[in-house]
């Protein structure tokens, strides 16, 4: 049995389903795995196969960082017809023969290619904001929902179905219903962020898919985290950061004004390496290793690190930058794991301290971190995103 999994996303989309593809190997199955150019170095450290397709986006957003600090969410009008083009043309001789395609991110050409070649088509998300609204949700959010669907479906339904058409495939009605698909896997935890009932598409909650590390913490780190009392760890992901040097002065100065010890990923940022005393900067981490010694983290409040940081029994401050973060800081201060912080285009020394002196004094941010640590413990989600996709072969073979 061959699955195919095709990613159009950044980094946070390609290790999850980097842990999926891992599983799925182990239990027989054929894997191939396409996603953009710079995740290549990565999966084959894993002896996965691979193949490079999509825009690179950590150059992309390199170049596109805002002059305040923001980073591109969603690819331009241009840019979705471009890379659904790409996909229609291109997929079909890749995925030749696969038994079942995974869809991740901004791939709404893939369901097209799955009909062509009579292969079932899941998308798989790992935030709930994707399967819509349900009648709970507040009225503005269910017209915003409304709204981005019905421009979607400007832009980009007559440019599929004229695709469709050629291919001798029947047009579609609805691009978003055709991007879900008919079941989506939402790999996310229930204990984290629980998928609303009632919501606009069907879908199974399974639970968020870590990657193992392969390497155990640089000696380097070993020795900061040793020379002093457990220190704080900054990073904003794949996220970019214009004028970085600015927030290098903010850490300088913040960790004075807070007495904390600094850990800090320079991530897609490229922060410029100032070690000192207190301040640590460093390039990916085993977070799985890391975090249980830390005593909070501030991020841009990506699904991924939200999910090692809840293991890891840590209060967590989150400063978003677009998508899904700004409804990952609602349900970190939902559960009461860490303070309301604004967004990181108003970041600044002081809303940075304020967050962390909250994060290392408040009692009820600790205790909450650790029950639901202790909660996700009794959790696997590659385990039931696996134990998922086999009872679809199961049904699809029978």
């Amino acid at each position: 049995m061959k699955i195919s999994i095709i990613i159009n996303g950044t980094r946070g989309d390609v290790q999850p389903m980097l842990a999926l593809a891992i599983g799925l190997k182990k239990n027989g199955y054929e894997v191939i795995l396409c996603a953009p150019p710079e995740n290549e170095e990565l999966v084959n450290k894993y002896n996965c196969p691979f193949v490079a397709f999509g825009p690179n986006y950590k150059e992309l957003f390199k170049q596109n960082a805002q002059m305040k600090g923001g980073a591109t969410a969603a690819p331009s009008q241009k840019e979705m017809k471009k890379e659904t083009e790409n996909q229609i043309k291109k997929l079909p001789k890749i995925i030749e023969g696969s038994n079942l395609v995974l869809g991740v991110g901004f791939v709404l050409g893939v369901h097209t290619v799955a009909d062509l070649l009579k292969i079932p088509y899941r998308f798989v998300i790992f935030y709930p904001m994707l399967l819509g609204t349900s009648k709970k949700d507040p009225l503005f959010n269910r017209l915003l929902f409304g709204l981005g669907r019905s421009m979607t479906n400007l832009v980009m339904k007559s440019f599929i179905n004229n695709s469709r058409n050629k291919l001798g495939l029947p047009p579609i009605n609805d691009v978003w219903k055709h991007w879900m698909g008919e079941h989506v896997i939402a790999a996310c935890d229930k204990e984290l962020n629980a998928v609303r009932d009632g919501v606009s598409f069907n879908f199974t909650q399974t639970g968020y898919m870590l990657l193992p590390s392969q390497n155990g913490l640089p000696e380097s780190v070993d020795n900061f985290l040793k020379s002093g009392k457990p220190p704080i760890y900054i990073g904003f992901g794949s996220n970019p950061v214009d004028r970085p040097e600015k927030y290098n002065h903010i850490f300088n100065e913040v960790s004075k004004e807070t007495n904390q010890r600094f850990i800090i990923s320079k991530g897609w940022a490229n922060l410029p390496e100032i070690n000192s005393t207190d301040i640590l900067y460093v390039d990916e981490m085993p977070f799985e290793l890391l975090f249980p010694q830390l005593a909070a983290i501030v991020y841009h409040g990506g699904t991924g690190t939200m999910a090692a940081a809840a293991r890891a029994a840590i209060p967590q401050a989150v400063f978003p930058f677009m998508a899904d973060q700004f409804e990952n800081r609602k349900q970190i201060v939902k559960l009461g794991l860490g303070p309301n912080t604004c967004d990181f285009k108003k970041l600044s020394a002081e809303a940075l301290s304020s967050a962390i002196k909250d994060c290392v004094n408040n009692n009820e941010f600790k205790k909450n971190a650790f029950e639901i640590s202790e909660k996700l413990k009794m959790t696997n989600g590659l385990d039931m995103t696996i134990g998922l996709i086999e009872r679809e072969f199961k049904k699809n073979n029978a």
